[in-house]
């Protein structure tokens, strides 16, 4: 717990700490706006707003880790703690609570008169919730490598984005788990569950991937570009 207050406090520390925190209040308040109002695609599990909630909380690994890179960090003691254990661990939690905000809106939001003026079943409705774990887990896998390997972070997300949406946006693959899952009276329990252990085998993998890279040398093009960025502010 003591750790964890740490890690709090520090993102304070962070490079474009102020600019990092508004990008991800209007990603936050965006997905909500955008969820309520009916943004998102009807006639497929992509939605917009549970992308933009799932980059919400990739922000706080960016916060957390950028402050790292100073030597005083380097030098210290729990600089493996701070590299691997903290980033993962913020994001994981704030990642939980969009997902859990997303999964409030979504049930409120799926009534038979919903399905019936979009013209659609309940799977396919529920089908954007792991469409939103399955980006939480990428975007962790994704983390893990970034500040590490920033090319082959980027190659990873680019073709990760390619072979999810495609082209067409038609992501099938979440509607047909739906309708695996849906459970007696269209409840979307296991739907939610399954969802949530792909989230936790995300941060797992992550770690285990943090680990394995920690004694990778912080990459030098990540660096430079958060701190031209920075600078840029």
């Amino acid at each position: 717990m003591k750790d964890f207050v740490k890690y709090i406090k520090m993102m304070r520390y962070a490079l474009q700490f102020k600019m990092i925190i508004i990008l991800s209040a209007l990603f936050f308040v965006f997905g909500i706006i955008f969820e309520i109002a009916g943004m998102g695609a009807t006639d497929s599990s992509y939605s917009l707003p549970a992308l933009y909630l799932a980059l919400t909380g990739m922000y706080f690994y960016q916060m957390v880790f950028s402050c790292t890179v100073s030597k005083m960090v380097q030098a210290s003691p729990m600089k493996k703690k701070l590299q691997v254990t903290g980033p993962i661990l913020i994001t994981f939690i704030s990642s939980l609570i969009v997902f859990a905000v997303y999964v409030a809106l979504r049930l409120i939001k799926i009534t038979p008169e919903f399905l019936y003026d979009n013209n659609i079943t309940y799977p396919r409705a529920y089908s954007t919730i792991p469409f939103m774990a399955v980006w939480l887990f990428i975007f962790f896998v994704y983390m893990a490598f970034s500040y590490r390997s920033f090319i082959l972070s980027m190659v990873f997300i680019f073709l990760t984005i390619i072979g999810i949406l495609g082209f067409s946006f038609k992501t099938e693959i979440f509607i047909r788990m739906s309708e695996n899952l849906i459970g007696a009276d269209n409840s979307p329990l296991m739907i939610i569950i399954v969802s949530l252990a792909i989230i936790i085998a995300g941060a797992v993998i992550g770690y285990i991937l943090s680990l394995l890279l920690y004694k990778k040398p912080i990459s030098e093009m990540a660096v430079r570009y958060a701190l031209r960025q920075a600078q840029n502010k």
